[in-house]
Order: structure tokens, then sequence, then C-alpha cells
């Protein structure tokens, strides 16, 4: 399973407590997942980031919430 966020002028946003229960669900039933991008715009703990796009990746990367089966 791969998520991520979406990259433009007109991303919608995309909230990590999201991500983080894909995550959950992938766990559970023993399937990969990786967070490919935040996108342009990321909410965490409440509060909106705007995040350019040469930065999505290495941010979602920085997480460290990958997984591997």
């Amino acid at each position: 399973m791969v998520a991520g966020g979406e990259s433009g002028y007109e991303a919608r946003p995309c909230h990590y407590e999201w991500v983080l229960a894909i995550r959950e669900q992938c766990k559970k039933h023993k399937i990969d997942f990786t967070f490919r991008q935040t996108g342009a715009r990321f909410v965490k703990e409440g509060k909106l980031y705007k995040v350019h796009r040469l930065f999505q990746g290495a941010q979602a990367h920085k997480a460290e919430i990958n997984l591997r089966f």
C-alpha cells in the first residue's frame, strides 16, 4: 500500500492521523506500507504545513513509518 498527499496549487489537505490509521490497518493485515509524500498541504497535530514540492518526499521519509513484511 502506498499513501501520500496531493501536490499542486489546489491540493487537498493530507492529515497525518489518516496516514497513521492506514498504516495500522496495513500492519494488522501484514501488508507493506509506504508513505510516499506529505503533499502540498500537510496537517499534523492540528497545524497546517505548506510543503514545497521538492521537500514532500523527504519529509515523508523522515517520519520513518514505512513497513516491510
